[in-house]
């Protein structure tokens, strides 16, 4: 009776699958047994057919090697239907011939509001045998510039805040799969500032789309830098601004109140924290009040100072966390170019992308070009209103327990001296999953490293060359947990170890322009 029920139950089995077989194979599905080869499409077959995840490939070319770089197909598309010139999800991947890939998925982040392919990005993956991946996020920045292409379009806001990484990378996943028949065996994320909070969001929304991320100086919380980015211009507006001539000098009293914070005078402030810096007190302040050259009137003292300090509502509720003491480190370039100051431009650029992100982004309905945020903004009242922007756009969620489970890991970078983006964000998201999830698992899975002296994503006067990537590579495929990193300074030569947060690194005595007189330690 059972070899009777077994028997009925293959023969029903087999009549299902033959039933099913025709209506997929008349829908362009491939379908095979064991031991078949599994049908694949050249780089040129891609264009016709591929018809997956609503997407349109509109090239696909055969790019001829070039050392560095193997031989590849270079595939462009549409996901989605674009509603409007310059609008839809358009996305580049880059396949390496067969002998040449890796066997691994490689995606690169963008940068600001996005609105382009970040092609030059791509190439350190190719060059390695990655598969390639990158998007515009949903808009051309040549038809819309900064944040316009949000303008009462939620569609548009969701599209670059999370959902045209995701679409790219379910689509480049399938064009590995078509192009070689199998799927690749790690997956791996690296971008910085927005593809920083690219990527944390996909750790956060997407957990299952990246085994390991490269989230370096992330503008995770999107919305709250726009704020802060107002209120330093409101700032270092009419008798509070800061002349360019007088950076050398803001930067000199910084370095001479908290070079020495760490225990050793190297021209570097190691840790911002350890120092006390106040500007009303350690500028040199002008005689008389009356500006002029080397000193600084009270309001350019209190000017840097709330800059430092961060947004503030009138009854002192801190908004959002300043930067840190040495953004305006000079040698040669200051770190508060252009963020701060733009040469040339009565806004600065944090100003630009603020006043973009309160007409086009922040409210709704949005208001428009005709916002001048100068005479609408209202400190007391505006934070409080973007609760759905919020939503929609910051990549702050410190609950990572669905990546970890999974296995992925996470190594976030962030610049010391960044002007861009503040590094206290970043601490302070770092600390929020400590607090959630535990020291001990965080650490399981998830690095900080800070950079002193380095500028956003990179340059600087501090050692500011270093290679995450490979560590990322060894902790994913080879369970090396990574600790210090060396860093370079290209100009300088000096060499420095990178600590795993909280640690920093401390001077053991030796020549101090080498990583091997430091280690890294609790401060």
């Amino acid at each position: 009776m059972t070899a009777l029920r077994t028997t009925i139950a293959c023969v029903v089995a087999s009549l299902f699958f033959l039933t099913q077989v025709p209506s997929a194979l008349a829908g362009g599905e491939h379908w095979w047994f064991p031991g078949w080869h599994r049908p694949t499409l050249t780089c040129e077959e891609l264009v016709d057919g591929f018809h997956k995840n609503q997407t349109t490939i509109t090239s696909a070319t055969l790019v001829p090697a070039a050392d560095p770089a193997p031989e590849y197909c270079d595939v462009r598309g549409l996901i989605g239907n674009a509603p409007e010139p310059g609008k839809g999800i358009r996305f580049a991947v880059w396949l390496p011939v067969e002998a040449s890939w890796n066997k691994r998925f490689y995606m690169v982040g963008g940068g600001g509001y996005a609105g382009g392919l970040s092609l030059t990005a791509m190439r350190a993956g190719l060059n390695q045998g990655y598969a390639t991946a990158t998007t515009d996020t949903g808009h051309d920045a040549a038809v819309f510039p900064l944040a316009t292409f949000a303008y009462n379009d939620p569609t548009s806001e969701k599209d670059y805040s999370y959902r045209a990484v995701h679409e790219t990378v379910i689509t480049a996943k399938e064009l590995i799969k078509t192009h070689y028949g199998e799927r690749p065996r790690y997956n791996y994320w690296v971008g910085c500032s927005t593809g920083g909070r690219q990527g944390l969001m996909e750790a956060q929304r997407f957990p299952h789309d990246f085994d390991g991320l490269i989230t370096g100086a992330p503008v995770l919380e999107f919305t709250d830098t726009q704020i802060g980015g107002l209120w330093n211009a409101k700032s270092l507006m009419g008798a509070g601004a800061i002349p360019l001539s007088k950076l050398p000098v803001l930067a000199a009293s910084e370095l001479a109140k908290c070079d020495g914070s760490d225990g050793l005078v190297d021209g570097q402030i190691t840790d911002p924290r350890l120092c006390n810096f106040d500007p009303l007190a350690d500028l040199p302040a002008c005689p008389g009040d009356v500006d002029g050259a080397g000193c600084f009137t009270f309001a350019q003292r209190d000017a840097v100072r709330k800059v430092y300090d961060g947004p503030r509502t009138s009854s002192g509720h801190l908004i959002f966390p300043g930067y840190a003491v040495g953004t305006a480190v000079f040698g040669p370039a200051s770190g508060w170019i252009p963020w701060f100051i733009l040469p040339g431009s009565p806004a600065s650029l944090l100003e630009l992308f603020g006043e973009s992100f309160m007409q086009f982004m922040a409210f709704t309905p949005d208001p428009g070009p005709t916002y001048v945020w100068e005479d609408e903004f209202d400190f007391d009242r505006d934070p409080f209103r973007m609760r759905r922007i919020r939503r929609i756009l910051d990549a702050d969620d410190p609950d990572l327990s669905h990546l970890k489970r999974r296995g992925g890991k996470i190594i976030q970078y962030h610049g010391w001296a960044d002007a861009a983006l503040t590094p206290y964000m970043s601490i302070n998201y770092y600390e929020s999953v400590r607090a959630t999830m535990g020291h001990r698992r965080t650490e399981d899975f998830y690095k900080l490293y800070m950079a002193p002296g380095m500028f956003h994503c990179g340059g600087g006067p501090g050692p500011n060359v270093f290679d995450v990537f490979t560590p990322l590579v060894n902790w994913v495929e080879h369970h090396i947990e990574p600790q210090e990193i060396i860093a370079t300074n290209p100009v300088s030569g000096r060499t420095r170890p990178l600590c795993p947060y909280p640690q920093i690194a401390q001077y053991q005595g030796g020549n101090p322009e080498v990583a091997a007189s430091f280690a890294c330690a609790n401060p």
